[in-house]
């Protein structure tokens, strides 16, 4: 046990501060990951233009990767470079949604291949209500 102390002395200080560390650590994960969502959904509601959504939505992420990425450095023992590990996480962050960015175009272009998925089409349930009573009053 006492070498877990230790542990968690060496990362975050002391134990007695532990509500603190996790009040903390909750609130930057929430704060962090809902940011880009709420400015995606709330701000852009009406308007259309899907390439100033997605600058805006990349650079609101950037921000909070950032602000989280000074938080660690600023925690780390011993102090670590600020610059360095910005670019670290920055760089992680970019790699990992390019690859998700460039993963989701290619599974739009083989749903709408295979016709899964087409943007324009209209859906023309067989069973309508206009159908339905147009058929029940030709019967009569």
């Amino acid at each position: 046990m006492n070498m877990q102390e230790d542990r968690y002395q060496e990362l975050l200080g002391r134990r007695a501060n532990f509500r603190l560390h996790a009040i903390i650590a909750v609130l930057s994960f929430l704060i962090s990951g809902l940011v880009p969502p709420l400015i995606y959904g709330v701000l852009f509601r009406k308007n259309d233009n899907r390439e100033f959504k997605l600058v805006v939505v990349v650079a609101t992420s950037l921000v909070c990767i950032i602000f989280l990425a000074v938080g660690k450095a600023y925690t780390q023992k011993p102090p670590k470079s600020y610059i360095r590990t910005v670019v670290y996480y920055v760089s992680i962050a970019l790699m990992a949604s390019g690859v998700s960015y460039i993963a989701g175009y290619l599974i739009k272009e083989l749903l709408e291949k295979f016709g899964w998925f087409e943007s324009s089409s209209v859906i023309i349930m067989p069973f309508s209500e206009n159908r339905l009573t147009k058929q029940a009053w030709a019967s009569n």
